[in-house]
């Protein structure tokens, strides 16, 4: 496929200390979401490590339902394949600019991709928003921010966008999504998990291995 290769080295530069199989059943499955627009569970599964492929980008987020879930969670996700269940997976919103930008460079470019994102989307916000999910990241716990901060976030760095909006907007992008393991009954506010490719371009300085803010 298509930059099969080149997203291979991205992924490699990524995912230090992973095996090879690994490395390469990611980079496949990158390509082929790229290229087809979906990919099956069981299709990821057949090939060599493509199970441990397929726990790795759940954890950093790179795969998600086709169509979105009930709760528009994650964790949805992360349910399902440890059910061992088969289906159809997309990329969340976002992560395609990402993965096209690496097409390209061979590096996966947070912050230019996520301009290049928003300003694709006409988003009158465009070319604040990385800094401002960065804030974002960096305020939050273990990735985790709940409504109240992002709305103390966005009064200290005005968008001129209601923090509603915004939240509606982000979950639909694909750079947070509803956190539902928090102690439902003791929340005071929503809380939302930050894309984890997010957290680790926001909270490494300079220019980490692998990821570029």
């Amino acid at each position: 496929m298509a930059c099969e290769e080149t997203l291979n080295g991205a992924v490699k530069a990524l995912f230090e200390g992973e095996k090879a199989p690994v490395v390469a059943a990611v980079a496949w499955a990158l390509a082929r979401v790229l290229e087809e627009g979906r990919v099956s569970a069981r299709e990821l599964r057949a090939r060599p490590e493509g199970e441990d492929a397929l726990l790795l980008m759940d954890e950093w987020r790179l795969l998600q339902l086709v169509g979105g879930s009930a709760t528009k969670a994650w964790e949805d996700t992360s349910q399902l394949l440890a059910m061992g269940r088969d289906f159809d997976l997309d990329f969340p919103a976002w992560i395609r600019a990402l993965v096209r930008r690496a097409c390209d460079t061979e590096r996966l470019q947070v912050r230019q991709a996520l301009l290049a994102f928003f300003a694709g989307e006409g988003h009158p916000a465009w070319s604040k928003l990385p800094a401002f999910l960065f804030e974002m990241a960096r305020a939050s716990q273990n990735g985790i921010i709940d409504a109240a901060r992002i709305n103390r976030l966005l009064r200290a760095a005005p968008l001129g966008i209601p923090a509603d909006t915004l939240i509606a907007q982000m979950k639909s992008y694909g750079c947070i999504s509803p956190h539902l393991r928090a102690d439902f009954f003791r929340m005071q506010t929503p809380r939302y998990e930050i894309h984890p490719l997010l957290v680790h371009a926001a909270t490494r300085e300079g220019d980490p291995p692998g990821v570029a803010s």
